[in-house]
């Protein structure tokens, strides 16, 4: 994992930089091997690993800097902490892959699954829908869970991986990863003293990814079992429902039954939606067939029905040409 590392980052929490380690790398292979299988055997996180130092800096040309999203706060982390976590990463990724423990829909640090994979199984999705000998058409809810990382309850991800059949050693590291982080704050040249960070899982964790996918894998099931003609897709937190039928109508109610779900899983799991990015888009390749004169009416707020929506990054129109984003 070490030599793999890339060598023009900034120094760690302890001022060691991964050039340096890599250098070293042959001298230190056998101490660094047994000090990772300790780890993996003992089902532990290092104190140390858990520490980091935290850099804020002010963003550019921002009128206002009492806000705290005019500043980007970065992490520096132990080289040991990431280089324990990648493999981590790594065993988790063969065993979800070997034993199918998440949903297809479910994308994001899997094997060989990114952002173009996930938009790619949207295409393929509508495009089987299209292929019917009934012609359906087809909306699509989209959701995104409000800084999912810093309300994930431990004792439903641990209880989620446990009921997946997760390796037990693998469910107990993850238990002290997540416990009792610390990190110093560096800002204008003053350094403060460590504190305990209340984020239940550190956002930007390349392990932080899966594990929400185990978090929320319930609430792809709980969709996939309504009796209604339903795809989801599940881009971390980035929900999309999509029903589709021969009646707009028909498909309002159905996505209705759908949030209530989704609403009934965000009760329990303690998270929450962002209701100014609720999104509704239609795919047809002939709306005139259809009433396209409809809103969504959940809880407290309308959705408008849009002809073109941004999906992972990529501004799609209801016939899926590109001409739109390319523009």
């Amino acid at each position: 994992m070490i030599q793999w590392i890339k060598v023009d980052k900034a120094l760690d929490a302890f001022e060691i930089s991964n050039k340096a380690l890599q250098v070293s790398l042959t001298e230190l292979t056998s101490i660094l091997i047994s000090l990772f299988n300790a780890c993996v055997i003992h089902k532990y996180h290092s104190k140390q690993f858990r520490k980091a130092q935290t850099i804020v800096l002010c963003k550019s040309k921002k009128s206002n800097y009492i806000d705290l999203k005019m500043y980007r706060f970065i992490a520096l982390l132990n080289i040991m902490n990431k280089t324990l976590k990648s493999i981590i990463i790594k065993r988790l990724n063969d065993i979800t892959e070997t034993y199918h423990m998440l949903s297809n829909a479910q994308m994001r640090m899997r094997r060989k699954q990114f952002m173009i994979s996930a938009l790619n199984l949207l295409v393929k999705q509508v495009h089987a829908v299209w292929d019917y000998k009934i012609k359906y058409v087809i909306f699509m809810l989209s959701l995104d869970v409000v800084e999912m990382f810093n309300h994930v309850l431990h004792t439903r991800l641990l209880h989620t991986l446990r009921m997946r059949r997760t390796l037990n050693y693998i469910v107990k590291w993850t238990c002290s990863f997540l416990k009792n982080r610390k990190s110093s704050l560096t800002f204008d040249e003053q350094i403060s003293a460590m504190q305990w960070i209340n984020a239940d899982i550190l956002q930007r964790f390349l392990i932080s990814s899966i594990l929400f996918l185990f978090f929320n894998v319930s609430l792809i099931k709980k969709c996939k079992a309504l009796k209604i003609k339903i795809k989801v897709l599940d881009f971390v937190n980035d929900i999309n429902i999509l029903i589709y039928d021969k009646i707009t109508e028909s498909i309002c109610k159905s996505l209705s039954r759908a949030y209530n779900v989704c609403a009934k899983w965000v009760q329990t799991h303690d998270a929450t939606f962002a209701s100014e990015k609720y999104e509704l888009t239609h795919f047809t390749c002939k709306s005139k067939r259809f009433d396209m004169i409809v809103n969504l009416h959940i809880e407290n707020s309308v959705i408008k029905l849009k002809s073109n929506v941004w999906v992972f990054k990529v501004q799609l129109n209801m016939k899926l040409q590109w001409d739109l984003h390319l523009r």
